[in-house]
């Protein structure tokens, strides 16, 4: 057997043993090493456990804080359209926002975190734009913050250090729009309408007030009608079931006064609610051509510059639809015209359909 020199040897059992002094301290440096690395390894990943519970952490964070500012945001616009009192929509919002947590504490509002203003749909995109400080005010914007300058402060962080900060200052903005309209029904009871148009355009005028009911907004709605002179049947209302009689009501005799029946719609505006809380839309409904009274186009533009949205119908082959047409485009409305009866209902259960939404940005 061929001996080590740097090697001893020992006699076990009769087994020989050789003893190596150099090659024992290779080991130890091998395990040494050994141990280094599992405890960089270690280290890397408790550190990539840290960074994954933080981050989680910090996702939870900014989950539950949109939760709350859109809960605010819906509130307070709830009850803007309600009450039409902004003291009120801060209050509500301000309270929604408390009993939601986020990350283990209430989101605490204060007024400055409440923008009210006027909310427009872009009719290209179909998206409402919100402007601060317009009227009719319908819209409300709310600023939810966890900052060190904010109500309820800055979220502490279990791991900062390895993300360089010990805090979080997470912020979410929602906007709530929701629009309350005044309408206000103008429609032809001239003799033309007399027989069969009229009780197409009664059927049509009840699918118009059912559509309605089913919709979320608080529309409040009232009816004018017109021949040679006019006549308000019913004022501004929320209970739809007073349009319903006054459309039972309605004879056909007589001329046609458009403008007439326009004016009285007008009047109708006048005793309705603030234009600085409420759209107002007016419906003009004819068959025939306007022969008496003013001229339509003259109580379109008074009424546009009132901020009133007029959307037209001509039903028929011997309506008036050039001038109908202008008076839309005078109101910022749209222009419809029904050759039957139930295209009638189809043009008043597609306008009822469009007049209130509630969303959030």
């Amino acid at each position: 057997m061929k001996s080590n020199l740097n090697c001893r040897s020992l006699f076990e059992d009769a087994s020989v043993l050789w003893v190596c002094p150099s090659n024992r301290i290779d080991s130890q440096s091998r395990r040494g090493a050994m141990m280094v690395f599992v405890a960089v390894l270690l280290a890397a990943f408790l550190a990539m456990v840290a960074i994954s519970i933080e981050i989680a952490h910090i996702q939870l964070a900014r989950t539950e804080l949109r939760t709350a500012t859109d809960a605010a945001s819906k509130a307070a616009a709830l009850e803007l359209a309600q009450s039409q009192d902004i003291n009120r929509a801060i209050t509500r919002g301000t309270d929604v926002a408390a009993q939601n947590q986020v990350i283990g504490a209430p989101l605490l509002l204060s007024p400055r975190d409440f923008q009210f203003g006027n909310s427009t749909e872009n009719a290209a995109s179909g998206r409402f734009q919100f402007n601060p400080s317009r009227t009719p005010i319908n819209g409300v914007r709310v600023v939810g913050s966890r900052t060190a300058g904010s109500r309820s402060g800055p979220i502490s962080l279990f791991f900062g250090g390895f993300l360089g900060s010990s805090i979080f200052e997470p912020q979410a903005v929602a906007t709530s729009t929701f629009i309350n309209r005044d309408v206000v029904l103008v429609v032809d009871r001239s003799g033309s309408m007399a027989g069969q148009l009229l009780r197409e355009l009664q059927n049509s005028l009840f699918l118009f007030t059912q559509t309605l009911a089913d919709t979320p907004a608080d529309e409040h709605v009232g009816m004018a009608s017109y021949e040679d002179n006019a006549t308000i049947d019913a004022p501004l209302t929320p209970n739809l079931s007073e349009i319903d009689a006054a459309t039972r009501r309605l004879q056909a005799a007589g001329l046609t006064s458009i403008s007439r029946g326009m004016l009285a719609g007008q009047q109708i505006f006048q005793s309705g609610r603030s234009a600085r809380f409420v759209e107002r839309t007016m419906i003009v409904m004819t068959d025939g051509q306007h022969n008496r009274g003013p001229e339509p186009r003259i109580a379109a533009r008074d009424l546009a510059a009132q901020n009133v949205v007029i959307h037209t119908i001509t039903f028929g082959p011997a309506a008036d639809i050039p001038r109908m047409r202008e008076i839309a485009e005078i109101g910022r409305g749209k222009h419809f015209h029904a050759v039957s009866g139930a295209q009638l209902s189809a043009i008043y259960r597609e306008i009822a359909l469009s007049l209130g939404t509630l969303l959030t940005e």
